[in-house]
């Protein structure tokens, strides 16, 4: 038997007795007589179904062969207990009070009861005696290799988080239940709970460490074409004839022009192959420096640790380096390296198209290290010793976001018992100063030159040439010629397939023209045979074919326009509304669906099409039929701009993606102009409203379980389903919401055409009925509260959300989608749902603030928050309401009101006001605490300040900063989001507090960030001002006419982190390598002699 199984099986038997004995109490109580027996009859049945599903749990999928006699022993422990359960279950009938309130039938019963006082005792003296058997088994399975095969199987098997939690619980029960009477029972179960908390640690970490797509560019990245690159891991092989391995035979001039080439450079991309291998393999190549006078050699051994791969864009740098972090053979190269050392490859493919931690320094430090600990979880406590020792035994996240773990595990000696090496792709993509990140990979490289190397690849930008110089590199264009000639060859004879009119032989002396055209830059190939093989399908001759590839510009730039500019006039709205489509997914991180731009047409020809059509879904014929042809009308219309491939998951028969057929697409469709013909073409038309009702019409069509992904939540949560962040639905639902509040990339393309609030609104009730019939009446769906956010660098935002789940019907998913989204026009009046409308109920209400507090935490400094919380205040909500909230049980939890959130958002502000931030946003912090006040909002918050702490090592003092409530108590929620700070002591608020006596009230607060406002917002908590809004007018008659900002008082550079970055801190849980001051708050800035020693730069007092 499976150590789970064995574990989870003895846990099982032990709730069923449990439950037996239950069963046995409530026998005896019904011997009472009165309400006293009628309330445990109420119990009865919820016992009784208990004992029924625990019975059917002990037997589902018990072992019948291949056990020890121990084993063995457990699993009849288990059929006894289940038969055992039977008449535990049939007494508990026989006892239920039949007619509740009467007398005489609870007299009956209790008399029924006595009589079977001989049956219970029996029943209890069996519970007894199983127990005691049980206890001997788990006495035997400790003495076995139980601990170990746990142990095996936690390594190896691939479990969820929730699986392990549940595993832990059981260990659990285990310990408590069990007569542990021995100090060897005593020492299994530590040892088996610490094999469980272990992994369960590392996946916490694990899991809060990748962020959604993290591994998104790298698998859409194209294969290599067969055959091809092979010649950089394993050489050019040599045949009979001298002929290399990349020369294919296309023709006998294509053939004779390969053999004809010169030697030195078949020798060039030998030396090449070495230099890459060698580079792999750590060391240099005794016959390349004798080739090249030593200059390779000795690069090699002076700056061996970083190898840039560079290239014109399209010339295949990413499918490149797929092909080396995939292939075997890099591998084999790297163990003569490793030394016997373990090899950990990790890869981070950015993406400027994707997230921000998509192409940002933060977002590619994580996705190293979190490969780095999945393949080494033993240096997690490395990474992050403060989080490893942090207690987990709840349903709290690690949250690593803001952390430096990266550098500290590089500088950490423990993380080079490995030999590490890294594969970063596109350093062109990253959203930065590409200087800044050549400096920064440079610096990790030269950091450990022995146990790291790191191979790059970018665009040949003066900022990477420049940068990488004199480390061994190549330009892949100058290599790819043969590789170009198998993949012409291969798809000609695809090509050829589709016409008769068309042979191998006729095209075989376009081969060379097109290699030569193309100029090492496989994309360009891509696009022309592409173009080519519409020419075969729509019956062009040779000569035309001819003509084309001597039309087509060498560079892709030109191609693109070339190819653009050839789209026929009457097909040029219709092309280029799938290419802006197409183009608008792939900004959104979704994969189109072909069925979609089918929709696109009818669309275009009637907006209301998709309002007007049946919600049945299509026959498996018709769509078969309808992607046929959509299919061939994108290929013919769009030369190439897109293609159409096979879907990694089919949502429906037939399915199929259509998608840009590389990044420059996109880059190209965004030139301006470009961009000023696309819009040419469409006037005053919604664009966006057009993808909006395509959805709708492909939601209608199509009902698979595939497209909505309702999937069975982990744990229990009593049969109730989670709609799945992965849903198509989902996902493509909340996309067009963001892009309706936030029009991302509408204000690349499209952004002349205002989208319609009516016709979106009629767009969300046309959803909310496909909703209604296609989801489940009740499920989940999960809800963020962001407690902390701050913003690094350039495009480097880390949010810290605390997640939990909503319980909804299917007819409000809209509605909380809208409220999370702050699409306030849907609550407004006129909206879909007016929030001062009486037929609002309370859940439903209460759902709406739930879902508007995660967008306004979220994104605290928009406008949209300020609407919604004014929305939710007119129609009745008090901003001190209390937010009950779904846990995973199906119970309902506290965690705060909604004023608490949103003040503590902004107390926990951390990035100074700059340029960037509009004289809106800096008095969008005034704004809403003047409103909250305005409806009520109580002074409910201190902030206490002390004691003080020496940082060791450092010339550094720091103050403890606590939230807490009006009696300076922390509240649950700052006990577990809003953690205690420690700030430099020398800050503006600190000294405030000094003054004060280490205790700031919320007034002072206010007086303190709002100097020239703070009578006003005073006069507002003592209920002396009307609601109505506070202006600059009531300012200007006062004499202010400034804008009323409020500070940034706790910045993130003066908040102090531990090494790895933690900085979540609690009561119970202090800053490592800091000691408590002996001086007090106020002594820190009354003591000058001991000031001076401390305190980086004078500050007045």
């Amino acid at each position: 038997m499976e150590a789970l199984a064995a574990v989870g099986l003895a846990s099982n038997i032990f709730q069923l007795i449990d439950c037996g004995y239950k069963v046995v109490k409530m026998a005896r109580e019904l011997q009472a007589s009165g309400r006293e027996a009628i309330e445990s009859n109420a119990n009865a049945s919820f016992v009784a179904q208990e004992m029924l599903e625990l019975s059917q749990r002990v037997m589902k999928d018990l072992p019948r062969s291949g056990l020890s006699d121990d084993e063995r022993a457990l699993c009849e422990l288990a059929e006894k207990c289940s038969q055992l359960s039977t008449k535990l279950l049939l007494l508990l009938r026989q006892l239920e009070v039949k007619s509740k309130g009467r007398r005489f039938e609870i007299l009956i019963t209790v008399f029924r009861n006595m009589r079977r006082r001989s049956e219970r005792d029996q029943l209890q003296a069996s519970l007894d005696n199983y127990r005691n058997q049980l206890n001997i088994q788990i006495n035997n399975m400790s003495r076995s290799d139980l601990a170990q095969r746990l142990e095996l199987t936690l390594n190896t098997a691939s479990m969820s988080q929730q699986d392990i939690r549940c595993l832990r619980d059981d260990v659990l029960k285990l310990r408590q239940k069990s007569m542990v009477d021995s100090a060897n029972l005593a020492t299994f179960f530590q040892n088996l709970q610490e094999i469980v908390e272990i992994p369960l640690r590392q996946s916490i970490i694990l899991q809060g460490l990748q962020y959604p797509r993290m591994y998104d560019r790298y698998e859409n990245v194209d294969m290599a074409h067969h055959g091809t690159f092979k010649w950089l891991l394993h050489g050019p092989e040599k045949h009979q004839d001298g002929e290399q391995e990349g020369s294919v035979e296309i023709g006998d001039r294509s053939r004779n022009s390969s053999l004809t080439r010169t030697t030195a450079h078949a020798q060039a991309k030998d030396q090449k192959h070495r230099e890459f291998v060698t580079w792999l393999q750590g060391g240099s190549d005794p016959l390349t420096s004798v080739a090249t006078g030593d200059e390779i050699g000795s690069t090699v051994a002076r700056k061996g640790s970083i190898f840039h791969i560079a290239g014109k864009p399209g010339a295949g740098k990413s499918t490149l380096m797929k092909f080396i972090c995939e292939n075997e053979e890099t591998s084999e190269h790297l163990k003569k390296w490793s030394g016997g050392k373990p090899v950990i490859c990790a890869k981070a493919f950015l993406w400027k198209f994707g997230d921000d931690d998509q192409k940002n320094l933060t977002g590619l430090r994580t996705c190293l290290l979190h490969q780095i600990l999945k393949s080494a979880p033993r240096l997690i406590p490395v990474a992050f010793p403060s989080a490893w020792g942090s207690d987990y035994t709840g349903l709290t996240s690690f949250d690593p976001h803001g952390t430096k773990a990266f550098d500290t595990l590089l500088g950490s000696g423990r993380a080079f018992e490995y030999k590490m090496i890294f594969f970063i792709d596109g350093l062109d993509e990253f959203m930065g100063q590409p200087i800044d990140l050549v400096r920064e990979i440079i610096s990790w490289a030269t950091r450990n030159p022995t146990d790291l190397k790191i191979c790059v690849s970018s665009r040949e930008w003066n900022e990477f040439e420049v940068g990488f110089q004199g480390y061994p590199s190549l330009r892949i264009q100058e290599w790819t010629r043969d590789d170009i000639g198998v993949f012409v060859a291969d798809r000609f004879d695809e090509i050829c397939e589709l016409s008769t009119l068309i042979n191998k032989t006729d095209l075989n002396p376009l081969a060379e023209m097109i290699v030569d055209k193309a100029e090492g830059v496989f994309l360009w190939v891509r696009v022309a045979l592409a173009a080519l093989e519409q020419g075969v399908l729509n019956g062009d001759e040779l000569q035309d074919i001819r003509g084309k590839v001597l039309s087509f510009p060498s560079e892709l730039k030109d191609l693109y326009q070339h190819l653009f500019d050839s789209i026929p006039e009457y097909d040029r709205r219709k092309a280029f509304e799938a290419m802006i489509f197409a183009s608008w997914q792939s900004f959104r991180a979704l994969t189109g669906t072909l069925l979609q731009y089918k929709y696109l047409n009818d669309l275009a020809r009637d907006p209301d099409f998709a309002i007007g059509m049946s919600a049945q879904p299509l026959a498996d014929e018709e769509l078969k039929g309808i992607l046929a042809n959509t299919s061939r009308q994108i290929n013919g219309r769009c030369k190439g701009f897109l293609e159409i491939c096979p879907t990694k998951k089919e949502k429906y028969p037939g399915d199929e993606d259509v998608k840009p057929m590389h990044a420059t697409v996109n880059e190209f469709l965004t030139q301006k102009n470009v961009r000023n013909t696309i819009k040419s073409y469409f006037g005053d038309e919604d664009l966006f409203d057009r993808f909006c009702y395509s959805f709708v019409a492909l939601s209608k069509s199509i009902d698979t379980e595939d497209f909505y992904i309702i999937r069975p939540t982990p744990g229990d949560n009593h049969g109730i389903r989670t709609l799945d962040s992965s849903s198509l639905f989902i996902r493509q639902l909340n996309s067009i919401m963001s892009e309706m509040v936030y029009k991302g990339y509408r204000r690349i393309v499209i952004e002349h055409i205002p989208a319609s609030k009516d016709r979106f609104l009629g767009f969300l009730s046309s959803v909310e009925q496909i909703a209604t019939q296609r989801l489940p009446s009740i499920f989940f769906i999960n809800n963020n509260l962001a407690y902390w956010m701050e913003t690094r660098e350039v495009g480097a935002t880390a949010t810290a959300s605390w997640v939990y789940l909503m319980k909804i019907p299917n007819t409000q998913l809209v509605m909380v989608l809208a409220a999370q989204r702050l699409l306030v026009e849907y609550f407004e009046k006129g909206g879909r749902c007016d929030l001062r409308d009486p037929s609002v109920d309370p859940a439903q209400m209460t759902r709406i603030t739930s879902a508007a507090l995660s967008g306004v935490t979220r994104r605290i400094l928009s406008p949209r928050a300020y609407r919604m919380l004014e929305l939710l205040f007119e129609a009745g909500i008090s901003p001190n309401v209390n937010l009950p909230m779904d846990d995973r049980q199906g119970g309902r939890i506290n965690r705060g009101n909604l004023w608490g959130w949103v003040l503590r958002r902004l107390l926990y502000l951390g990035l100074p006001w700059n340029k960037h931030n509009s004289s809106d946003e800096k008095e969008l912090p005034y704004k809403l605490i003047e409103l909250c006040l305005r409806y009520g909002a109580e002074e409910n918050l201190t902030l206490t300040f002390g004691p003080c702490y020496e940082v060791v090592g450092a010339d550094r003092l720091l103050v403890q900063v606590t939230m807490g409530d009006s009696d300076g108590r922390r509240t649950n929620i700052d006990g577990e989001m809003f953690h205690d700070l420690y700030v430099d002591y020398h800050l503006d608020i600190v000294q405030y507090a000094a003054g004060k006596g280490g205790l700031l009230t919320f007034r002072d607060l206010l007086a303190h960030c709002f100097p020239h406002n703070y009578h006003y917002l005073y006069a507002l908590l003592d209920k002396k001002c009307p609601i109505t809004s506070h202006t600059n007018e009531d300012a200007t008659e006062s004499g202010n006419t400034r804008s009323v900002e409020m500070p940034i008082i706790f910045p993130f550079e003066n908040r102090y982190r531990e090494e790895g970055g933690f900085n979540r801190f609690s009561v119970d849980r202090k800053p490592a390598h800091c000691k408590q001051s002996s001086m007090n708050l106020k002594e820190c800035f009354e003591n000058e002699a001991k000031l001076k020693e401390k305190r980086p730069g004078s500050c007045e007092p």
